[in-house]
């Protein structure tokens, strides 16, 4: 792995799509709590691509952050879409 266990840097790519195993690396999250993420729908069951990575990412970040357990990091990702779709109608609109 990489000093400080810091997740490694990566190059998105808008096309990209990653196996488990690379986002699993790009993003520090184990396999198997990727795929439990994705059995409690917190992430598509699409391919792994940058939204996914940015949503893992994103993920970890509340999970250390709020401390919120599977529940409540649904309704706060829910509520952050809510908020970034929102705030994409208002740059559109002006």
């Amino acid at each position: 792995m990489n000093p400080g266990n810091d997740p490694p840097l990566y190059d998105p790519d808008e096309q990209a799509t990653y196996t488990l195993e690379t986002v699993a690396e790009i993003t520090g999250v184990s396999s198997q709590t990727i795929l439990h993420y994705q059995e409690h729908g917190l992430l598509q069951p699409a391919a792994f691509d940058d939204e996914a990575v940015h949503t893992l990412r994103r993920i970890d970040y509340l999970r250390s952050t709020c401390e919120a357990n599977l529940s409540g990091l649904k309704l706060i990702l829910d509520l952050l879409d809510q908020v970034e779709r929102l705030q994409q109608e208002l740059r559109t609109k002006r």
